[in-house]
C-alpha cells in the first residue's frame, strides 16, 4: 500500500533562513498554520550530514527561543541523524530485523566473493589485492545507491562499448572482462550477504519498501542535498526510499536557492515528480544585514604603525599566510585585538572553519592552548593518528623483518610495550646495551640465530660480566622469548587465528597506564578501540570467509582497518569556547564570527574521489556528474558560507604545506560575488600572547610561568644571549691530555664530530650490513697485510722484489684465506676478490707488492703496527713544543740507507695532504723513537699511502724529494694549533666539507644551522 504523503521543496534565500527553515519545521506547532487544539503533529527526524552537523544544529535548538521569536515551543527538541543513522533508526523499527552487517564483514565478504569469481575461471588483467577490493566494494555501493542494478550496470557498459572492434582494441576487450569479472563479483557478494542471514544497506532498503514499520516514522525533514551537490548528501536511492517507505506522511526538503540553481533542482524533480516548492515556508525577515568580510589593508606589513588608517583592499578580499600555524596566530591575535578594543562577540559565537579537520586540529592544540583560549571541535581523528597505531606496526615488522636488530630494538624501545626478563623489566639502558651487542655480534635477524646467541649467553653465564654485558644478555633473553611468541605469525594459518595471536601478544605486553597520566584517557580508548576493531576483523573472518593469511597479509589488513577507524580525542570542554568545525557542520551553526582557513587548491573545492575503473565518459552513462556539477554546488555552498555569520567573515589561504608550495584556491575569485562589504582590519594584537614570546621578546618576563617551568625559565632568562661563544660550540678550557693522532685528524674534519666522539664519548649507531661496514673493512685489510709481513719476516725474507713477487703471492693468498675461514661464504668471495683480484682486475696484494718491488733499496726490518705513544718534540713557529701523543703506525719499513719507509692503508680515497696530519706526525714522532734502534740513527725517506680507491694506488706524501721538510713543518703547526682550539674548548659544527653532515652519525645532536656561518 502506498502511504499518501506531502513532499515538499523548502527553498530558502541563504543559510540564516536555512536555519531558521529548519528550526520551524522541526516545531510540530509552529510547522502548521491553524493547529487544532489538543492535536501535536508527530516529531520528525532531521536528516543532516554530518554528526558534527548535528552537534551544531543540537547548539542551535537550545538557542531556538532567541531565533524564533516570542510564543514559539522549543520544548521539543528533535534529535538530527545522519544517512547512515537514518538506516539504523528504520532497521530497528522493523517487525523482524535483520542483523546488521558491520563495514569489517562486508569487506570480508567482498573479499571472499571477488576471490571465488577469480578462480571461476574469468579472466583479469590485475591483481586482487585488498585495496582494490575495496574499490570495487565502494563502485558497487555508489551503483546501488544510483538505483542501477548488476545486470542494468553490465547491459549499460556494453551498450557504451557497442561499435568499438575488441579484436582490433586490446583496451576495450579488457573493459568487457573487467566489466563481467565485476558484476559477476558483485551478483556473488549479494548472495553471500542474504546467506549470511543478516542485511547491508541496499538488503534493507528492500526490506523497508516491502515492510511496515512495527513503529511508523511519520515526518522526515532532510537538510542536505544530494551528493553531487554534496559529499555527504543522499543518493537516488535515498530518495526513492522516502518516496516509497509505507506510513511516512510528510517529506521536508530544505535547501538554499545557491544549491538549488546548481542543479540540485532539476535533478529533485525528476526524482521525486510532483514535489511542491515552498518559498520561505512563512518565515518572517530576520533583519540581519550581511557581515562584513575583514581584509587586509592595501599596504599591510608584518606590524602596521597605525592599521586603524589603513583602508581596505577590495581586490585582494583575503589574507595570505605562511602556513597553516600561521593562520590560527593570526585567528589567536585577531580575537586579542578584538577583546582589547571592546568589539570581541562571546567565543561560542566565532567559528574557525576548514576543509579537512587535520592538521588543524593538532595545531589547534598548541596554538590555542597556547594563547589560552579554549576551542571546541566535534570532529574524529584517524585512529592511525594515535601512538598506540605505531605500536601495532612495530610488532608485525618484527615479524616481517624476520626479527632484524633495528626491529627488535625499536620493538623494546616502544613505551606502549613492555618486556621483562626473570621478573625485572627491561629498561632503555637494557635496550642499548642489546643493541651494541647485536651489532658487535653480526646479527642480521633470524629467530634461530638470535636463540643460538642466547643460548651462548646462559653457557657462560654471568660470572665475571660488567653491567653492560650483563644488562645486553637480560634483555636478549628477554628478546628472543618475545621474538618466540611471536613466531607462529611468520607461518601461514587461518585469517582469524593470525589476527587472535597479533592480539594475544599485544595483551600479554602492553604497558599499564598510570592514573595520573595525563594523557592516560585517550591512549585507553585508542586502545580499545583498535583492539575492538581487531576482535571484529578475527570474528567476521571466522564467521564469514576464512582465508589462509601471511604475516603480509596480516600487517596489509591491520593497517587497513586502523585506517579506516576514526577516534574522537578528549578535547578540553568550556561553555565559552571557539568552535572548530567542517563547512558542512557550519551550515548549521549561528555564529557571529567566522574565520575560513586552508582556501587552497585541491581542498576548496575538494579534488573528487577518481574512478579507478572507468573513464568519465562511461561513468556518466551509469548517473555520474560532470564535473561542472560540482563545481557549480561547490562555489553555491562556499558563497552562502560567506555570508553565514551574523557580523564577520575572514577568509585566508596560505602558500606552504610541509615546505611545500601550494597555490590558492580559485574559489577566492568568488568571494566579490557574495555582496558583502569589505573592511580593513584594524590594529592587530603583536603583543606577547604566546608562553614563548614571554622569553622571545624584549624584555623577557616570567609573569606567565609557575612552579618548575618559572625555574627553568628563570635560568633561561639567567643564561648567556645566543651571541655568546657557548652557542657556538665554546665549552671553555679543557684540561690537557694525550690525543691520538687519528682523532686530531677528525677534528680538523669537523670539531663538532670530534667533540661527539672524543669528549663526550658518545657511541656511533650501528649499522646492519650483510657484509663488512667500512670500519670493520679497514680493520680487517690492516690485520691481513700485518700476518702477511709478519710471516714473510719470520720466514727470514726482507723485500719483495721482482724475482719474489710469486713467492709474496703464494704466501699472500694462504693468509688471506686463514682469515677468510670465519666469514661467511658470500662476505668471503667478495674480501677474497678485493684482496687477491680477479681476471678483470688486479687486487690490493698485487698493488702492495708492486709498489715495493720498484723500490731498490733493501728492507732491514719491518716495524707492523707500530705503537707510538708518549711526549714528542714539535716544530712550531714559536719554537719547539712537548706534545703528548699517541698513534699506531701501519708500517714502518727500515731501509738499508739509514732511511725508513713509512705506510699507511687507505681502504677508501687517500686524504687531502693539506688537511691530513697522520703521515707527516708518525714519521716525525718515529725518527725520534727511532733515534738508537739497531745502533743507528733513522731518518724519514719516503711516506706514501696504499689508497685501494681513486685514479693511483700509491700516493705520497711529498710531492718531491725537497718538499720534505716543508710538509713536515707544515703539519707540525697544524698539529699545535688543533691542540690549542681544543684545549681552548672551541668544538664549532664546521666541517671542511658540508657533505659530511649527509652521513654523519651525531646529525641528531648537532646545532647544523650553524654550518657555514662560521
Amino acid at each position: 500500500m502506498i502511504t499518501p504523503r506531502q513532499t515538499r521543496l523548502v527553498r530558502v534565500s541563504d543559510l540564516h533562513a536555512f536555519r531558521r527553515a529548519i528550526l520551524s519545521l522541526s516545531n510540530p506547532e509552529a510547522s502548521t498554520k491553524n493547529p487544532e487544539p489538543g492535536i501535536r503533529k508527530p516529531e520528525p527526524i532531521v536528516l543532516v550530514p554530518t554528526r558534527s552537523a548535528a552537534r551544531q544544529l543540537e547548539l542551535t535548538f537550545v538557542g531556538a527561543d532567541r531565533r524564533l521569536g516570542p510564543g514559539a515551543d522549543t520544548q521539543v527538541l528533535p534529535c538530527p541523524v545522519t544517512r547512515d543513522e537514518l538506516y539504523e533508526h528504520l532497521r530497528t523499527k522493523l517487525p523482524n530485523p535483520l542483523r546488521w552487517l558491520t563495514a569489517i564483514e562486508r569487506a570480508v565478504i567482498a573479499q571472499a566473493a571477488a576471490l571465488a569469481t577469480a578462480s571461476s575461471g574469468i579472466e583479469i588483467s590485475f591483481e586482487l589485492r585488498p585495496g582494490l577490493v575495496a574499490e570495487m566494494l565502494r563502485f558497487y555501493d555508489q551503483l546501488r545507491r544510483q538505483s542501477q542494478q548488476v545486470s542494468r550496470f553490465e547491459a549499460l557498459i556494453e551498450g557504451a562499448l557497442d561499435g568499438a572492434d575488441a579484436e582490433v582494441d586490446r583496451g576495450v576487450w579488457r573493459m568487457r572482462q573487467q566489466t563481467r569479472f565485476l558484476a559477476a563479483t558483485f551478483r556473488e557478494y549479494e548472495r553471500r550477504v542474504r546467506e549470511s542471514g543478516s542485511c547491508d544497506e541496499h538488503l534493507l532498503r528492500e526490506q523497508l519498501i516491502r515492510q511496515p514499520l512495527a513503529d511508523p516514522i511519520r515526518r522526515i525533514i532532510v537538510t542536505v542535498a544530494d551528493w553531487i551537490a554534496d559529499d555527504n548528501g543522499l543518493y537516488v536511492a535515498d530518495f526513492d526510499l522516502l518516496s516509497r517507505i509505507p506510513n511516512l506522511e510528510s517529506i521536508d526538503i530544505v535547501c538554499t536557492e545557491g544549491v538549488l540553481r546548481s542543479g540540485f533542482h532539476e535533478r529533485l524533480h525528476g526524482w521525486l515528480p510532483g514535489i511542491a516548492d515552498v518559498s520561505g515556508f512563512g518565515i518572517r525577515d530576520s533583519g540581519l544585514a550581511k557581515p562584513v568580510v575583514v581584509v587586509p589593508p592595501s599596504d599591510i606589513s608584518t606590524k602596521p604603525t597605525n592599521p586603524e588608517s589603513q583602508i581596505p583592499n577590495p581586490e585582494h578580499p583575503w589574507w595570505t599566510h605562511r602556513d597553516r600555524e600561521e593562520e590560527l596566530v593570526t585567528v589567536v591575535r585577531m580575537i586579542k585585538a578584538n577583546r582589547r578594543r571592546g568589539e570581541a562577540v562571546p567565543l561560542s559565537r566565532t567559528a574557525v572553519v576548514y576543509k579537512r579537520p587535520l592538521p588543524y586540529l593538532y595545531l589547534a592544540a598548541e596554538v590555542f592552548g597556547a594563547a589560552n583560549i579554549p576551542y571546541q571541535t566535534a570532529d574524529a581523528l584517524p585512529l592511525a593518528s594515535q601512538p598506540t597505531a605505531a605500536a601495532f606496526d612495530l610488532v608485525l615488522e618484527a615479524v616481517v623483518s624476520d626479527f632484524t636488530r633495528d626491529a627488535l630494538v625499536s620493538l623494546l624501545r616502544s613505551p606502549h610495550l613492555v618486556f621483562f626478563d626473570e621478573g625485572r623489566e627491561v629498561t632503555r639502558e637494557m635496550t642499548s646495551a642489546l643493541n651494541r651487542a647485536l651489532s658487535d655480534a653480526r646479527y642480521l635477524g633470524g629467530l634461530e640465530k638470535l636463540e643460538g646467541l642466547e643460548g651462548a649467553d646462559s653457557r657462560e653465564g654471568r660470572e665475571g660480566q660488567d653491567g653492560r654485558d650483563w644488562s645486553a644478555r637480560a634483555a636478549r633473553r628477554a628478546v628472543v622469548a618475545a621474538a618466540r611468541e611471536l613466531a607462529p605469525l611468520a607461518s601461514p594459518r587461518p585469517a582469524s587465528q593470525q589476527v587472535r595471536l597479533l592480539l594475544d601478544f599485544w595483551a600479554s605486553h602492553v604497558r599499564p597506564l598510570a592514573d595520573e597520566d595525563p594523557f592516560a584517557s585517550n591512549e585507553r580508548r585508542a586502545r580499545a578501540a583498535i583492539v575492538e576493531a581487531l576482535t571484529a576483523l578475527a570474528g567476521a573472518h571466522a564467521s564469514q570467509d576464512e582465508p589462509s593469511w601471511t604475516i603480509d597479509n596480516l600487517r596489509v589488513a591491520v593497517r587497513r582497518i586502523v585506517e579506516e577507524q576514526t577516534f574522537s580525542v578528549d578535547a578540553p570542554s568550556a561553555h565559552e569556547a571557539v568552535q572548530f568545525l567542517d563547512d558542512q557542520a557550519a551550515r548549521y551553526g549561528d555564529f557571529d564570527d567566522l574565520t575560513i582557513v586552508g582556501v587552497v587548491e585541491n581542498e576548496w573545492p575538494e579534488k573528487p574521489r577518481r574512478n579507478i575503473f572507468y573513464p568519465p565518459g562511461i561513468l556518466k552513462s551509469l548517473g555520474w556528474p560532470t564535473e561542472k556539477d560540482r563545481r557549480a554546488a561547490a562555489d553555491a555552498r562556499f558563497l552562502e558560507l560567506l555570508a553565514s555569520p551574523a557580523r564577520r567573515t575572514v577568509v585566508s589561504t596560505f602558500t606552504l604545506d610541509d615546505d611545500a608550495l601550494v597555490m590558492r584556491s580559485m574559489q577566492l575569485d568568488e568571494i566579490r560575488r557574495a555582496g558583502l562589504s569589505p573592511v580593513a582590519a584594524g590594529s592587530i594584537d603583536y603583543a606577547r600572547i604566546f608562553l614563548d614570546e614571554a622569553l622571545s621578546q624584549e624584555p623577557p618576563t616570567l609573569a606567565p610561568f609557575d612552579g618548575v617551568t618559572h625555574e627553568w625559565a628563570s635560568r633561561r632568562v639567567a643564561g648567556a644571549s645566543l651571541d655568546a661563544p657557548s652557542f657556538h660550540g665554546s665549552i671553555g678550557r679543557q684540561p690537557a691530555r694525550a690525543w691520538s693522532v687519528s682523532a686530531l685528524e677528525t677534528y680538523l674534519g669537523c670539531p663538532f664530530r670530534f667533540f661527539a666522539q672524543h669528549v663526550l664519548a658518545l657511541d656511533e649507531d650501528p649499522d646492519d650490513e650483510e657484509v663488512m661496514d667500512p670500519r670493520r673493512q679497514g680493520q680487517f685489510i690492516h690485520e691481513v697485510f700485518a700476518q702477511f709481513f709478519k710471516a714473510w719476516q719470520d720466514a727470514g725474507h726482507r723485500a719483495i722484489d721482482a724475482g719474489r713477487l710469486e713467492e709474496a703471492r703464494l704466501l699472500f693468498a694462504d693468509v688471506v684465506e686463514r682469515l677468510l675461514a670465519p666469514l661467511s661464504p658470500a662476505e668471503a668471495g667478495l674480501e677474497r676478490t678485493r684482496l687477491l683480484g680477479s681476471s678483470a682486475a688486479a687486487g690490493l696484494g698485487e698493488a702492495v707488492f708492486r709498489m715495493e718491488a720498484e723500490r731498490p733499496i733493501a728492507v732491514v726490518e719491518r716495524l707492523l703496527e707500530h705503537r707510538l705513544e708518549g711526549e714528542f718534540t714539535i716544530a712550531t713557529s714559536n719554537g719547539p713544543r712537548t706534545i703528548a701523543l699517541k698513534g699506531k703506525a701501519d708500517r714502518l719499513d727500515l731501509l738499508e740507507d739509514g732511511t725508513f719507509r713509512l705506510i699507511d692503508y687507505k681502504l677508501g680515497w687517500p686524504p687531502d695532504r693539506a688537511r691530513a696530519l697522520q703521515l707527516s706526525i708518525y714519521g716525525v714522532c718515529a725518527e725520534q723513537r727511532l733515534g738508537s734502534h739497531r745502533g743507528r740513527r733513522w731518518t724519514l725517506g719516503e711516506a706514501a699511502y696504499l689508497a685501494f680507491k681513486g685514479p693511483r694506488r700509491v700516493v705520497p706524501l711529498f710531492p718531491t724529494p725537497a718538499k720534505r721538510d716543508e710538509v713536515l713543518a707544515a703539519a707540525q703547526q697544524r698539529l699545535a694549533d688543533t691542540i690549542d682550539r681544543i684545549a681552548l674548548g672551541e668544538f664549532p659544527p664546521t666541517p671542511d666539507d658540508v657533505f659530511r653532515c649527509e652521513t654523519c652519525t651525531f646529525a641528531s645532536v648537532c646545532r647544523k644551522d650553524y654550518v657555514g656561518e662560521v
